[in-house]
């Protein structure tokens, strides 16, 4: 940074770097394509991007409704919503497809959003068709679909903002982490050479003790994050 420059002039001129570089993602030209034309017409449209938003934010609330014993009938029909959700994001993304070609895939979230479809037929799928199953990766992919949230972010230009200076922020919560760990790793080596001897009684469990290094940083741990656990 040029420490002659204010802080309004430094952030312009970042502004005008950013112009510079900046470039359309997509390049669309009417090519006489009835079908492409018209899936363009209809991927650009407002009412549409609205749309799709607001089947995500029905879907989060349906993934927000189930509970444990809930009643089948119940989540027969959270399953007959989710199977229709996912039918919309599939047409949503066969629009796209259709519309932009490979230059669909050189935006990042249209990306998160082909991928989403596709591990949610999995999914699908695995819960419906005899004989394919995928074992623990359904639910790790059940558990994936409710990150279609994270899309609210790009509606939203303040938490588009937020959530981009968080990711920016993630190497240097990183190294806060690392300077942690090494305290943690250096009060577990204590704790072993000093404490080791220790009977076990009310705090000091076999599940809480610095008997061994593993322990002890676990130990350590648990009374770090203060939840007594």
């Amino acid at each position: 940074m040029n420490h002659l420059l204010t802080d309004t002039q430094y952030e312009w001129c970042e502004n005008i770097i950013f112009c510079y570089k900046s470039k359309p993602l997509v390049k669309f030209l009417i090519t006489g394509n009835k079908i492409k034309d018209t899936c363009y017409t209809i991927a650009m449209n407002q009412l549409f991007d609205h749309f799709i938003f607001l089947c995500i934010v029905l879907n989060t609330a349906c993934l927000a409704l189930t509970w444990h014993g809930e009643p089948d009938g119940l989540s027969e029909q959270l399953s007959s919503f989710n199977l229709a959700f996912n039918i919309i994001y599939t047409v949503e993304a066969g629009i796209k497809l259709t519309a932009f070609a490979k230059d669909y895939f050189k935006d990042s979230w249209n990306i998160f959003d082909f991928i989403i479809v596709i591990s949610a037929w999995l999914g699908f799928a695995s819960d419906n068709i005899d004989g394919f199953d995928i074992g623990p990766l359904g639910k790790v992919i059940g558990i994936f679909r409710t990150s279609r949230v994270f899309k609210i972010i790009k509606k939203y230009k303040n938490l588009r903002i937020l959530f981009y200076t968080f990711i920016g922020a993630v190497p240097q919560l990183t190294n806060v982490g690392g300077l942690l760990f090494l305290f943690l790793f250096l009060y577990a080596v204590l704790g072993v050479e000093w404490f080791a001897t220790i009977k076990f009684q009310d705090n000091v469990t076999v599940h809480a003790n610095f008997q061994s290094f593993g322990t002890s940083l676990m130990t350590l741990f648990r009374m770090a994050t203060g939840e007594s656990w």
